[in-house]
């Protein structure tokens, strides 16, 4: 399937953008971009899913190629939902082409071209997406016991708090989180989000989410939103689950009337046409778009969140895992990653597949494998450049700035250390 590609110029602190490929990144089954603090991480990940969000909208007719190119809505409206509204320059240029439209914002206008819908029916190389943007602030979703009753939250703090909410209700009643062996409960009579568990010396204890730490109030909430909407895509994904308004229903109903209506179909082209029309409004992939999932956890926790987005972005064909990040172990998991699906593939000629297979899942989980073709990452530069991060043997290079950073601290140790032999020999 192919996948969407993004071009960016002089947006925010992008000036010239990716520099390979005629500007455009693609974005793949796993999608990630390093670099420092304001170089514009963030700003792309938003564009892509606002972009994708955009297209998914307007193959479901949600809106109309009139309406959102009109009065500037593109940037009043779908990207101020983001907070990019200020980002945009006389010169900026976004193009986005996806997979069912492209849009190209340039000369402060945007641009929407349809290319994959044939007279109504859906094509086979769209897949509609749930598509979810994870903030970096969402550990303020968990420090707070009913953030629904605060005003003035960023738009996209509110979405992700109601699947997060939507998320805990369906969760079991007593949830094993993958670190620290704690469990996690939800009182859906009170609202209130709890830890439970035993110290290293074996004293229970019951949290509220509000008073843990740091690193599970920003690591609960990403889990926990992203294993309900990774497992609630499937094939025979309730329709109803798919955002759709009244007005959009109301279409709906009002196009399978009329194929019921149509004297001249057979009842096999009616059927096929009732299918096309009803995959256009069920999710059928999940877009996992997730800002810093290192947030406030130690190394190994990184690499335990990490592998579970890997799974959920494994769990259906089609699903993408796009990260933003400032952790070089995010990278040198990933890389692990990359490297099990290899020994993998290897293993699976050997005669000691089973002894090599639990070595292996202890190493990295069988699940969260992934093929080298499959992960991007990109590197944005504080003058405005994308670049492509080289693949050695199809691991990601170890030259970059977040290992870069790792070594220039070895680099002033060592230096430390011949200052102060040269003070003790003085």
């Amino acid at each position: 399937m192919n996948m969407s590609k993004l071009k960016v110029k002089n947006f925010g602190p992008i000036t010239t953008g990716f520099t390979e490929n005629d500007g455009f990144m693609d974005f793949r089954k796993v999608t990630v971009f390093i670099g420092n603090q304001g170089s514009g991480k963030s700003s792309v990940a938003k564009l892509f899913s606002t972009m994708s969000w955009l297209e998914k909208a307007l193959f479901q007719g949600r809106v109309t190629q009139d309406y959102v190119t009109k009065y500037n809505r593109f940037v009043k409206e779908y990207c101020a939902y983001q907070n990019l509204k200020n980002y945009f320059r006389d010169d900026t240029v976004i193009e986005y082409r996806g997979r069912a439209y492209t849009l190209i914002y340039r000369d402060r206008k945007l641009e929407v071209y349809e290319i994959l819908r044939l007279s109504g029916m859906k094509t086979p190389e769209y897949k509609v997406p749930q598509i979810m943007y994870v903030p970096a602030e969402r550990n303020f979703l968990s420090a707070v016991d009913e953030p629904d009753k605060l005003k003035g939250l960023p738009k996209s703090l509110v979405t992700f708090w109601e699947e997060l909410r939507q998320a805990q209700r369906e969760l079991p009643a007593d949830f094993l989180l993958p670190i620290g062996n704690v469990r996690f409960t939800f009182d859906k009579s009170n609202k209130i989000s709890r830890l439970v568990g035993q110290t290293a010396g074996n004293v229970p204890y019951r949290l509220r989410l509000s008073e843990a730490s740091s690193g599970f109030q920003s690591f609960v909430p990403l889990l926990l939103v992203s294993r309900y909407l990774a497992g609630s895509i499937s094939r025979e994904h309730d329709a109803s689950r798919s955002e759709l308004s009244g007005e959009v229903l109301q279409k709906l109903r009002v196009r399978i009337a009329q194929i019921l209506a149509d004297d001249k179909l057979s009842l096999e082209v009616q059927q096929q046409a009732l299918e096309a029309l009803s995959s256009q409004f069920r999710n059928e992939v999940f877009f996992n778009i997730v800002e810093e999932p290192e947030q406030n956890l130690f190394p190994k926790s990184q690499q335990v969140i990490l592998y579970q987005l890997l799974e959920f972005a494994n769990a259906t064909p089609g699903n993408e895992l796009v990260l933003t990040t400032h952790s070089p172990y995010i990278i040198n998991y990933l890389t692990l990653a990359i490297k099990a699906h290899e020994v993998k593939r290897v293993i699976n000629i050997s005669k000691q597949n089973d002894k090599l297979q639990r070595r292996l899942a202890e190493i990295v989980p069988d699940n969260a494998a992934v093929i080298a073709e499959d992960v991007v990452v990109y590197e944005l530069s504080e003058t405005g450049k994308i670049s492509l991060l080289p693949m050695y043997d199809g691991l990601p290079s170890d030259d970059n700035d977040l290992n870069e950073a790792l070594g220039a601290t070895n680099a002033r140790f060592s230096d430390l250390l011949e200052i102060e032999q040269y003070a003790q020999q003085g």
